[in-house]
Parts: C-alpha cells; structure tokens; sequence
C-alpha cells in the first residue's frame, strides 16, 4: 500500500490588538495638524488640490472606506509585541508548548528591525523555545514572509507546503503588523485605514482524509507592472532613507493611489482572478459557505461581494467589522478568530488576500476538524 502523504488542519488560532483605541474623528485631527505644519512649512496656504490631501471625517471615513476605529501600538512598542501577546494566548490554551513546534513561520510587512534580527527569532526567544536540548541544538525552522497584504495566505500556503511534505508536523504561523509605524500623515489614502494587530495559529500535520485544504486548494498571482501604485519611496536599498527632510516629509512611509487600487482589485478579485483560482480547485463560488477577505477597505470589498453575489456566491463574509482597520497581515486571521461560531465543522471557506506588488493569494478549504479561538481584544 502506498503511503498517503499527511494532510495540514488549523487546530487554534489567537488574536491580540494593542489597547489604545483610535476613532476616526482623531484620525482626521492629526491630518488638519499636518496640514497646518505643512502650510507654515511652506509659508503659504495650500492649493485645494493639496488641501485635499488631508481633508476628511468620520463621516467620510464610514462612508468612503467604512473604518469606525481602528487600534495602534504604544511608543516603543512593535510587530514582535503583537506577535508575543497573540502566541502567549496561543499556548495559555493548554495542550502544545512552545517547544512542540517545529517551525515559526512569521507573516509581516512591518519587521521590528529593518535589517535583522528577523522576528522569528526574538519570538523563538521570548516564548522560551529551547535553543538546546540536553547540550544538543534543538531544531526550529524559521521564516518570515512578506508579500504586502498578501503575505498571511502566501504564509499560509508555505506552511502547507512544510507539513505536506513532512517536513514539520506542528507549525506556529504569526500574522501580525504595526501599520500604524508606516502612516504617511500627509495623505489620507493610508492615514484612514491602517491599525495594528497580532495574531497566531497552530497548523498540525493530520491524515490526509482531515486535511482541511488540498494542493490545489492554494493560488497566488503577481502583477508587477502597477506595482508603483502602492509604494514607499525611500529607506530600501535602492534609496536609502538619508535625509531629515525624507523624514518630515514621511517618504519612508507608505503612499497609495487608491483609486487605482480599487478600480484594479473589484475588477480582478471580483471576477478573473477568483475564478481562475475556484478552478484550480475544482470550485464554485457556490461551494462556498464562508469568505474572508482582506480587509483593505470594507467598502471596495463590498463591491468584490456585490460581483460575487451576481455570480452565485451564497455564503456568508465574515470580517472584522470595520473596528480594526487594516492590519495587513493580521487582517484574515484576525477575521476568523473574530467569528469562532462560523467555523463551524463542515463549512468550506475561501480566504482571500490581495494588495501591494500588485500580488494576490487564495486559498480554499473544509473545516474538517473544530477549531479553538481565543482573543485579546
């Protein structure tokens, strides 16, 4: 008898968000400041185009993108923070100890530090993983993952790729971002969308028959010809953060031409690319009991479940509820934990993230197996 390869299910997933509660009203205060540094700056009053920059309100923010509040991390603190506090719920749970998984696998586009130590390894640290055993090095893969708000599910599908092969049988997968760190205060595109969270999953190897997902259950794309509509102008390799005014003027921070984003994502997401992914898998978007999109901004992903319904979609979304903005790599997990009662055994579900790259990545699945939840929110 051939021996079947083993299958990946989630067994656990937790989340965390930093205590201090943003609303958009505070949001919109600190971009009429900037506006007014950036007046006295240049010793004159803004051109409306300019002006419109920084012009925007609660109201406006429900409306046009449709964020209540969102959460950001204290001075001082960043994604290894969020990490640490969301796989601590991980293992406050019971059952798996630190030192039972075989890899970190760790999604994010805000790295603690820009060049190293990697995140994977000061998380290793501080849960107190055993870098020796018995005088002998305890092994401990480590990874980290960055594909803008694509990268969750890309880390996703290498965990899968881990556990499918036998390569590991118990995976710790970290999804966490302070996007907070990278607002460009200048320009509302990001300033009225970006929160930060963390979040952890234990992925275990199982008997194929439970396997939860499937190779041909994952699909990404890349589209790097508009890749320069979601950007960060200075501090890679190429141009180097050097200047106090690079600082001032927030070009190490992100910047987005956001209608752009959304006339390419309703149009992709909503139509080619989910397709082509649905049948990848053998899928419908009538199989689906539940989706969970990437909570970029809730009402572009409206109109993607607008296309989606006109297509035979049925199922049910389940998100964040606009309270969290976006968390980037926390965004889908942070979702799922939110929703414990729709993960139910049995429903098959769509995961889908897509941003900066441009690059997006789905994934599919069935619930074979429960799932336990815990948040810290």
């Amino acid at each position: 008898m051939v021996e079947q390869l083993p299958g990946m299910a989630i067994r656990r997933i937790a989340a965390y968000a930093p205590p201090t509660v943003v609303s958009n009203a505070t949001v919109a205060e600190r971009l009429r400041q900037e506006m007014a540094k950036l007046q006295a700056q240049l010793d004159r009053d803004l051109t409306d185009d300019e002006a419109a920059a920084f012009r925007t309100n609660d109201k406006w923010i429900r409306r046009f993108i449709g964020f209540r509040e969102r959460r950001f991390v204290a001075p001082g603190e960043g994604t290894i923070d969020l990490a640490v506090r969301a796989s601590r719920l991980l293992t406050n749970l019971g059952g798996t100890a630190p030192s039972d998984y075989d890899m970190i696998v760790f999604a994010t586009v805000t790295p603690s530090c820009l060049y190293s130590p990697p995140d994977a390894g000061p998380l290793q640290h501080q849960l107190r993983i055993p870098e020796f055993v018995d005088g002998i090095p305890h092994e401990l893969g480590g990874m980290m993952i960055s594909l803008a708000c694509s990268s969750w599910v890309a880390a996703l599908r290498t965990c899968y790729a881990f556990i499918r092969s036998g390569q590991a049988e118990r995976i710790l997968l970290i999804g966490a971002d302070a996007m907070s760190t990278t607002i460009n205060w200048r320009d509302r595109a990001f300033a009225c969308v970006l929160g930060d969270a963390g979040t952890a999953m234990e992925l275990v190897a199982v008997p194929n028959v439970r396997d939860m997902f499937g190779p041909n259950c994952f699909w990404s794309w890349l589209g790097g010809s508009q890749a320069d509509i979601i950007t960060t102008p200075v501090g890679g390799s190429r141009n180097p953060l050097r200047t106090a005014e690079d600082l001032r003027d927030y070009q190490h921070c992100l910047t987005m031409d956001g209608k752009a984003v959304r006339e390419l994502m309703v149009e992709f997401v909503g139509g080619p690319g989910t397709q082509a992914a649905l049948h990848k898998a053998g899928l419908s978007l009538e199989h689906l009991d539940l989706v969970t999109l990437h909570e970029a901004n809730r009402v572009l992903n409206g109109d993607i479940i607008t296309r989606w319904r006109d297509q035979g979609f049925r199922g049910n979304i389940i998100d964040a509820g606009g309270n969290f903005g976006n968390t980037t790599s926390a965004s889908i997990p942070l979702a799922l934990a939110l929703n414990p009662d729709a993960l139910q055994v049995g429903k098959r579900f769509g995961l889908f993230g897509f941003g900066g790259g441009l690059s997006a990545c789905f994934a599919f699945g069935l619930i074979t197996s429960p799932i336990e939840v815990i948040t810290e929110l």
